[in-house]
């Protein structure tokens, strides 16, 4: 398990910090707020994709995926 950073995302118009981890091909977000529906939630990364482990509303989606693409960026 690896930390890699903090975001903030809109969720139900709230503004949410998650962590973001790496953990076993995942990137996982964890929220740091009890008073989320969703506390928790990953991504795989295959073929240049991003994919889902749940059901997420696909705001929530776009904004995840856009802070992992901001951090992977900045990493090369």
């Amino acid at each position: 398990m690896e930390d890699l950073f903090s975001t903030n995302l809109a969720v139900n118009n709230q503004n949410i910090i998650y962590r973001v981890i790496f953990d076993n091909d995942k990137y996982v977000f964890l929220s740091e707020s009890s008073q989320t529906q969703l506390p928790s939630f990953s991504f795989r990364r295959e073929h240049d994709e991003w994919h889902d482990q749940e059901l997420l509303p696909p705001e929530i989606k776009k904004q995840a995926i856009d802070a992992l693409d901001k951090y992977l960026l900045k990493q090369h």
